[in-house]
């Protein structure tokens, strides 16, 4: 793992204060807000070693909060670039395969960490992984037009008559899949560079069957304008919010 020391700057999505206890507790990832009510309900919250069962309680600056005699604190949110290998699944738990969470330092774990969007266990390539919610919509809402960029590999050439048939879509299950771009990666008619925007699962693989052919790997190389370039297989990058954000947005390469 290399680090860019975005641990040591300031969240530009940080808790604002005045904020309702009940909400802080939950943002915390202590409990859910309903619970949140139960535990200050019954005494179970100190606020700056102060109980204080007023569900309508309000944190006027950072305080320290206590839930059981345990201090909790906002959670920290992380933003990171992984170059998954094939054979991990884009997943946080799974009791049969490797997740891209077996990939990470425990504490991570801690952090609540997940997947944004999909790339099936058989590929590989760029994906991100965040524990902030808000950030992982951003990035795979359809309004956001954020474009997913592939690197595909057949078994078997096709033609510039399927080729043609591929740019102006294929019927999946009476569904229409069809790129933004597929252009040719060199001239043996076996490697494609593909371009996909709102897309669902499976949807290249499902192509090129319906073309006559199948994919032999299955690389995304690239989400919005950040492209791997250097990073190992396996290997991870942590970034701050604005600096992955504008390298999505703006160009970037990890």
């Amino acid at each position: 793992m290399s680090d860019t020391g975005s641990q040591n700057l300031q969240d530009p999505r940080e808790i604002s204060y005045p904020i309702r206890l009940n909400r802080y507790i939950s943002s915390c990832g202590a409990a859910s807000r309903r619970k949140a009510d139960e535990l200050i309900a019954s005494g179970r919250v100190a606020v700056d070693g102060t109980v204080n069962v007023s569900l309508g309680q309000t944190l006027n600056k950072p305080s320290e909060v206590r839930v059981d005699g345990e201090v909790i604190g906002a959670q920290r949110l992380v933003y990171i670039v992984m170059n998954k290998p094939r054979g991990v699944l884009s997943a946080v738990s799974d009791r049969r395969d490797r997740t891209v969470m077996n990939l990470m330092p425990n504490f991570y774990r801690k952090l609540g960490i997940f997947p944004v969007g999909r790339l099936d266990k058989e590929s590989e390539g760029l994906i991100i992984l965040t524990n902030d919610g808000k950030f992982s919509q951003e990035i795979i809402h359809p309004s956001s037009c954020i474009k997913r960029v592939y690197m595909v590999f057949l078994s078997a050439a096709i033609g510039a008559e399927a080729l043609d048939k591929w740019r102006d879509g294929v019927m999946i299950d009476g569904r229409l899949a069809k790129p933004i771009e597929v252009s040719r990666g060199d001239e043996t008619g076996k490697i494609f560079k593909v371009v996909l925007g709102e897309g669902f699962k499976r949807e290249i693989r499902l192509m090129v069957r319906a073309l006559g052919s199948s994919v032999l790997k299955l690389r995304r190389i690239g989400i919005g304008n950040l492209f791997i370039k250097n990073l190992p297989l396996g290997a991870f990058n942590e970034y701050n919010y604005k600096d992955l954000s504008d390298m999505i947005k703006f160009g970037g390469e990890v």
